[in-house]
């Protein structure tokens, strides 16, 4: 284990806004504030900027939770729950089986988490309101914080189900319809990705000592203005990675862990290409953030995760690196080391909403039993 350290939230210059008026400068009552959606919750259920601490952009407190919005977390638990087995790499299934009976009735408190985690790891989570900055976010992982955001997806279902389910008039479990349904995809982290995703991988060792590391590089990353292609490396492993596991993929990302529907193109579909994970060339490649992924990279292990970043000095990389990103998300080189390379048919198709992009995923759903 990395020792803990106690550093300075690092410097982004004129990048840093405040959290209570980081866009339109209306603070906590207008649509520019970070707790605006917090403000205009229920009566009894809001939260207000006496709630918020803005150096660090934590709240002092998880939010109450309206009965829907616990009715929404059962629903997506129990659709995505049974993906898991002979999905989830077993590093994920031990930390899950852990923290399952805090997970299963609704929106589980952070302090009770904390009480398994921290014991485990040394990790804690932290409420935060929203995605927050970079420099305050590597700040948290370098101290073996993990900042969870605390609203709940819903607000546009494009189905009745779903609207209900919103509303939490649904029944308790209800089949997933469509991946538009915003109840099923979004773009923005929630509570259900935070902490379904990422808290249960973080009760392993290797990988809590690798997303330290990670916060701890991204003032180097800072430094040299290589924050888009740090994030490269975050993305296509604490988000979007995959694991070999006894001859077969396994994933242990949490935007696919938290999204049924990415769970299955990921392992089972034929479009996307699979590469063996090199960091350097990851820095490189360019990546999608409002659909499924083009390209999914491959470790052999969490332990070679970790030693293949973890302390690792990326100086050289950041200086030989050119201005943008030099791969496109479909790209397969030559010095790939390629486990499946893909068709990139749904791409091809279109993507998310596209006729021909729905009947790959109907495909997939129908051949996999979902």
């Amino acid at each position: 284990m990395l020792d803990e350290v106690s550093t300075s939230i690092p410097d982004m210059g004129r990048a840093y806004y405040d959290p209570l008026v980081q866009d339109a400068g209306n603070g906590l009552t207008g649509p520019g504030g970070a707790l605006y959606r917090y403000a205009i919750r229920p009566e009894g259920y809001r939260l207000d900027d006496e709630d918020f601490i803005s150096d660090s952009w934590q709240l002092k407190r998880q939010p109450d939770y309206t009965p829907a919005e616990h009715a929404r977390w059962r629903l997506l638990f129990e659709n995505q729950r049974k993906m898991l087995p002979g999905r989830a790499c077993k590093d994920f299934m031990e930390g899950f089986e852990q923290l399952e009976h805090l997970f299963k009735d609704g929106i589980p408190s952070f302090d009770d988490i904390n009480a398994i985690l921290k014991p485990a790891t040394g990790w804690t989570v932290v409420p935060v309101p929203e995605l927050i900055p970079d420099n305050i976010f590597f700040w948290h992982l370098e101290n073996r914080r993990f900042p969870a955001g605390v609203f709940i997806r819903g607000g546009d279902p494009k189905t009745k189900k779903v609207k209900e389910a919103n509303e939490g008039r649904a029944p308790e479990f209800v089949e997933y319809t469509a991946v538009e349904d915003d109840l099923f995809y979004l773009q923005e982290p929630d509570t259900f990705h935070d902490i379904f995703g990422h808290v249960p991988m973080l009760m392993n060792p290797f990988f809590a000592d690798y997303i330290q590391a990670y916060g701890a590089g991204g003032r180097r990353a800072i430094e040299y203005n290589r924050l888009k292609n740090f994030g490269s490396v975050y993305w296509y492993t604490v988000e979007f990675g995959l694991i070999e596991e006894e001859g077969e993929l396994r994933v242990y990302g949490a935007g696919i862990l938290s999204s049924p529907d990415e769970t299955l193109f990921s392992l089972y579909s034929d479009s996307p290409h699979r590469i063996k994970m090199v960091p350097e060339r990851v820095m490189r490649t360019d990546y999608v953030i409002s659909d499924f992924q083009e390209t999914y990279f491959v470790v052999d292990s969490i332990k070679a995760l970790y030693e293949s970043t973890a302390g690792r000095d990326f100086t050289p990389i950041y200086k030989k690196l050119p201005a943008g990103f030099t791969y496109a998300t479909t790209a397969a080189l030559d010095t790939d080391v390629i486990v499946t390379e893909g068709t990139q048919e749904y791409k091809f198709c279109g993507g998310k909403g596209k006729p021909r992009a729905v009947k790959h995923m109907e495909a997939l759903r129908e051949a996999h039993r979902r």
